[in-house]
């Protein structure tokens, strides 16, 4: 008997983050992520709501900033892998520490995110696990280290990608398509294609030198989570002194001792090997020496970078060369936009080089619409995305549900 599966998005439906989604499914209920936006202020998902167990896809904190908080009103078995659960600790400490800081919101607490550790059942890739009468298995998502596609089964199946990207990068193979019933799948880039990663790459090398060669600095403002890591990996080989800095290298370090999640766990010890870490004030003070530093935060909205900005702001030698999305209303999107950002209240127009090399961890349009028909789903739910109606025109042989915020449907 085909059992009707009920869906409600507490969060992510029709924007990128806080993404929250509650499937139950005959008398199994499960919730996957439970993100915030960490804007300024943070947007937050919609209350929780108890649930038997918790899948998580991957470590980013628009899809695990709440879970703290989940687990501070209701329990919950939690699923993740041993890399999504080992990155995510850093994470959200470091976003307790904004929230004190900032004097936003705080719904959890320290010990609200060492309870959360008390409910983990680890899983691995490829490998069956059972939830109640319902059957599960976890695929790589190729997004970061550790993320995960869940792939459940029960009268009929459902796959949640989280974040995909299915080509591969210097650190990840990209994600495989799973034959699925139903998909729920993100739509970041809906309506636009990325260049090909490896000349993306290639054209980042030559630029780094360039600037360097010419007697300047490179700065490359980096997300933490995997795409420091990247970085390094990028540019290791090119005889230039590279240093990082941020919490880049605490994930780093999880990495080196989390082995099984990369193309090459050999490669990436080697590539780190040749940097340097920056891991305090007074390294900072002569980090500068180095051709080439690799810190966070990826928009410019706090971290070493903005010092290092500073510093180097009348050098027009140097360069900053950026790598992420920078949402609207950061200082990377304005630093893009307008050349100009703001350090300590304080409007500049710095003189260094500015530049976007696109190295984004997610699927683009194309690769959307081809992962949606190797699936060869039923039923196509699209979220996580700000234009999902761009994908319709090149899904018309599939049924398309475009679901909002607090609306439960059923599939």
């Amino acid at each position: 008997m085909v059992i009707d599966m009920k869906i409600k998005f507490l969060g992510g439906a029709e924007e990128v983050g806080r993404l929250a989604i509650k499937v139950e499914d005959g008398n199994q209920r499960f919730m996957v992520d439970y993100g915030m936006i960490p804007d300024k202020p943070p947007k937050y998902p919609m209350p929780p709501e108890p649930v038997d167990g918790l899948f998580l896809t991957h470590a980013h904190l628009d899809h695990t900033g709440m879970v703290p908080h989940y687990f501070s009103k209701f329990s919950a078995n939690f699923y993740a892998t041993m890399m999504t659960a080992n990155s995510i600790k850093p994470l959200l400490d470091d976003a307790l520490k904004v929230a004190r800081l900032e004097n936003y919101p705080r719904y959890f607490s320290a010990e609200d995110i060492d309870s959360v550790f008390s409910s983990l059942i680890p899983v691995n890739y490829g490998e069956y696990n059972e939830f109640g009468s319902m059957g599960f298995t976890p695929y790589s998502a190729g997004h970061i280290p550790g993320s995960t596609m869940w792939h459940f089964q029960n009268s009929r199946s459902l796959l949640v990608t989280g974040d995909l990207n299915t080509k591969d990068t210097l650190l990840l193979d990209g994600a495989k398509p799973v034959r699925s019933d139903v998909l729920i799948m993100e739509s970041t880039y809906a309506g636009k294609n990325h260049e090909e990663r490896s000349s993306v790459v290639k054209r980042l090398r030559e630029s780094v030198k360039e600037v360097v060669d010419q007697g300047g600095k490179v700065i490359l403002p980096s997300f933490a989570v995997g795409r420091t890591q990247e970085l390094i990996m990028a540019l290791s080989d090119l005889n230039l002194s590279i240093g990082v800095d941020g919490l880049g290298n605490s994930l780093t370090s999880i990495y080196l001792h989390t082995p099984g999640y990369f193309r090459s766990h050999r490669d990436l010890r080697r590539a780190v090997s040749r940097t340097r870490s920056v891991r305090n004030a007074r390294m900072r003070e002569s980090a500068l020496e180095n051709d080439v530093i690799i810190t966070t935060s990826g928009m410019l909205d706090g971290g070493p970078v903005l010092n290092y900005i500073r510093k180097l702001a009348d050098d027009d030698k140097s360069a900053i060369f950026l790598t992420g999305y920078q949402v609207e209303g950061t200082n990377g999107r304005s630093l893009m936009e307008n050349g100009t950002l703001t350090i300590d209240g304080k409007p500049m127009k710095p003189k260094q080089r500015i530049e976007f090399f696109d190295m984004s961890a997610h699927a683009g349009h194309d690769e959307l619409v081809s992962f949606v028909k190797e699936v060869s789903p039923e039923t196509v739910i699209l979220c996580h995305g700000e234009n999902r109606e761009k994908l319709l025109a090149d899904l018309s042989e599939f049924e398309v549900i475009l679901p909002m915020n607090g609306n439960e449907f059923t599939v």
